[in-house]
């Protein structure tokens, strides 16, 4: 995608006279597409991307989910992983959306083309609509066949480009604020000024802006970082992150959903320091850390979705919400934006007792005789199992995860000048309304368990002697 990070965008910008706020850009259908891509990116992905871009060391921290995703790097294959794909696939999670990205003017995705596989003797070849955790080991789904399918390097294709619509519909116009609402042109300058709440209309300039990859890649970190990513990335406003621009409101405010019945509820240790309440770590088996290893398959719009707009990006926030007031004639297509307002996971990282009320792509129609195939070959303890088992792990308030060592654990303790005798043990049940607390943390907190979960903990005081 080499001729992707070349492209660039042009925009006009309404800036305040004082030139330290950007009021609203004039963008089309290539920028709007950009934007609405974030959306498809799956947790993970971004972690992995922002990285990529800004290496590990100035990599802006996702609240909790930099680390998980640096625990599933740092774990050994061999004695966690039921094979190499299982971890790749979790540090390179793939969206349902990945085919639209070759035709996004200037791509920031990482974009993975997709992998074909054959038979030596059938001339049918079958593309990669699924993570594979073994690929060696796949065998041709024809009922007289059983021959190891060999994969079949492809990276052109069907090659898409740039005036093709990707989500919304060529030469549409809109207007982007600086908090990322996104308004179709035709609402006119006064419905402008009265829905974005702009105050100094009188003192505005235009200016003409040129965005690169770069600056795009810098768009897409502020999004997550701040309230004003235009005039950050625009006007060079670098900030330091606040925080409390990042507060959650009470976790499960407007969301109203149902557990899946099929879901069996987790069990998970946590310690607690007595005297100050404090949370000290958890002790968790490997059904656990599947459901937060989850977490980085999960887009961003998904998010949204199960918050019902309120992730407490609050950039993001407007853009999926305004997406969503958009009406269907800007978009590809209706079923494009019911995709974006509720992006599907990517067909095999989720088991059938999952968690929360999203669901995976479907497999093409032809493919649907060869189902059990999929189901079964490709995933060694099944679709959604990564790990293997039994172990007990180590689970840091910032979602890191490590083998436990119960030595280490003494030692710790040690070190924080915490006796034995001050720690209680808490076993909970974690089910819908706990890992929607975790999800909801884990986005722009560094302290997730402990958000999420102390409400739930009841530490009793010792009396104290009169």
């Amino acid at each position: 995608m080499d001729d992707a990070k070349d492209a660039e965008f042009s925009l006009k910008v309404m800036i305040n006279k004082e030139k330290t706020r950007v009021l609203f850009a004039q963008a089309d259908s290539h920028f709007a597409d950009i934007l609405l891509s974030f959306l498809t990116l799956p947790l993970g992905r971004i972690v992995k991307v922002l990285e990529k871009h800004y290496g590990s060391v100035e990599a802006p921290t996702i609240g909790s989910l930099s680390n998980l995703y640096r625990s599933v790097a740092n774990l050994e294959v061999g004695s966690h992983f039921v094979t190499e794909g299982a971890k790749q696939a979790l540090l390179n999670p793939t969206s349902s959306f990945e085919d639209k990205y070759a035709g996004l003017k200037l791509d920031i995705t990482d974009f993975q083309p997709a992998q074909y596989f054959s038979c030596s003797v059938h001339s049918k070849r079958f593309r990669s609509v699924s993570i594979y955790y073994d690929t060696t080991r796949s065998t041709c789904p024809s009922w007289d066949c059983d021959r190891k399918l060999k994969k079949v390097v492809d990276e052109k294709g069907p090659k898409a480009t740039s005036t093709d619509e990707v989500f919304t519909v060529h030469k549409a116009s809109f207007i982007i604020s600086d908090d990322l609402q996104i308004l179709p042109n035709e609402t006119g300058i006064v419905g402008i000024v009265v829905s974005l709440g702009i105050t100094d209309m009188d003192k505005a300039e235009l200016i003409n802006v040129d965005l690169g990859f770069n600056e795009i890649m810098n768009l897409l970190m502020t999004s997550l970082t701040s309230p004003t990513p235009l005039s950050d990335v625009i006007l060079n406003k670098t900030r330091q992150i606040n925080t409390s621009i990042l507060e959650s409101p009470p976790l499960l405010q407007n969301v109203a959903m149902e557990e899946n019945p099929d879901f069996k509820k987790l069990s998970l240790k946590v310690m607690i320091q007595k005297s100050t309440g404090k949370f000290l770590y958890a002790q968790a088996k490997e059904e656990f850390i599947e459901f937060l290893f989850g977490l980085l398959h999960i887009p961003l719009g998904g998010a949204e979705y199960v918050f019902a707009g309120k992730t407490c990006f609050k950039a993001i926030d407007n853009l999926y919400r305004s997406s969503a007031d958009l009406i269907d004639k800007y978009f590809k297509s209706p079923d494009t934006k019911n995709r974006l307002m509720k992006p599907n996971l990517v067909h095999g990282c989720i088991s059938g007792k999952y968690i929360f009320p999203l669901t995976e792509e479907c497999l093409p129609a032809d493919y649907i005789d060869n189902i059990n195939w999929f189901s079964s070959i490709k995933f060694p303890n099944g679709k959604g199992s990564y790990l293997t088992g039994p172990q007990i792990y180590h689970v840091a308030d910032d979602l890191t995860v490590t083998p436990l060592c119960i030595v280490s654990m003494f030692s710790s303790l040690r070190e924080q000048k915490i006796s034995i005798s001050d720690v209680k043990e808490v076993e909970l049940e974690i089910g819908l309304k706990e890992a929607l607390g975790i999800l909801k943390a884990s986005l722009t907190s560094t302290s997730a368990l402990s958000d999420a979960l102390l409400s739930h903990i009841s530490i009793k005081q010792p009396k104290r002697e009169v």
